[in-house]
């Protein structure tokens, strides 16, 4: 029993402590953007209509952690409530923020559980975080072969089909690869995928919207240079430090914008510096 009360209090020990390196990263981010006032003219400038447009892409942000939550209540074989799921993932959003990668975010969800499997956690974490990057490759690749066109160099064409192809292989391969820790059928594969694809449907919406804040629209912005904004920000993932330029420069080479950056950077607070915040608030023991 004293065993136990000590492995709870040092969990809770730990996530106190990410609560708190959660704030100094927060803080960090605010003083060092250096882009301001930039932001500040464009919100000036913006017309009713986007303003109303910014208000949804953040009225969106539940229903994106409440998808991530469906997520991962299905592929913990549904043996947690909706409301611990999403208590978790919340809470994730701190850890996943801090480490690199954002390695942290499934452990992190281990903290908030009394008995914590890890190795089939950590399983789970891997499955997640591949359905959810071959959703971006497979809706993202025909736009990007549209985007490019021709102008790709024979070896850059090399180096994208290899890394898109690894992603849809390793997939795949799955079920093979973590049947040490996991039994994983190809249908729970194929749901994982398509809750992926709805919550990345949730994230152009919204990347949507906030290009529309700052009057960035077209047809083909939505069906092409969004999927492909996601694309290579996914296949060319940064450390969570640096998140926020890693994006802005991708911003300004797909969209051809400075107005974008910004885009970039409010869709980016919106959707990982504010859940990060309220995952501040969750309740530390485990349940």
């Amino acid at each position: 029993m004293e065993r136990t009360n000590r492995k709870q209090r040092y969990w809770r020990y730990t996530a106190w402590v990410m609560t708190l390196l959660a704030y100094a990263y927060l803080a960090y981010r605010l003083l060092t953007y250096d882009d301001w006032s930039s932001l500040a003219v464009c919100l000036r400038t913006a017309d009713a209509r986007a303003w109303l447009c910014g208000l949804v892409a953040l009225l969106l942000m539940p229903l994106n952690m409440g998808l991530e939550a469906w997520r991962w209540r299905f592929l913990m074989g549904n043996r947690i409530t909706m409301k611990e799921a999403c208590r978790q993932v919340y809470f994730s959003k701190m850890a996943g923020q801090l480490t690199p990668y954002q390695l942290g975010e499934y452990p992190a969800r281990g903290l908030l559980m009394q008995d914590t499997r890890w190795s089939e956690l950590l399983s789970l974490g891997v499955v997640g975080s591949m359905t959810m990057t071959l959703a971006i490759v497979a809706v993202g690749a025909v736009p990007l072969v549209v985007w490019l066109g021709g102008d790709a160099p024979h070896t850059g064409w090399g180096v994208i089909a290899l890394a898109m192809g690894a992603v849809v292989l390793l997939t795949v391969s799955l079920p093979r690869l973590l049947r040490r820790w996991l039994t994983l059928g190809y249908r729970t594969l194929s749901v994982s995928l398509l809750q992926s694809l709805v919550r990345y449907l949730c994230w152009c919406i919204q990347l949507a919207l906030v290009l529309r804040l700052f009057c960035i629209t077209g047809a083909e912005v939505w069906l092409v240079r969004i999927p492909v904004y996601y694309l290579v920000i996914t296949l060319a993932p940064a450390v969570s430090l640096a998140e926020v330029g890693v994006r802005g420069a991708a911003a300004i080479w797909v969209f051809g914008s400075v107005e974008a950056t910004l885009a970039g950077m409010l869709l980016w607070t919106i959707n990982s510096l504010l859940p990060m915040l309220i995952g501040t608030f969750v309740r530390k023991n485990a349940k």
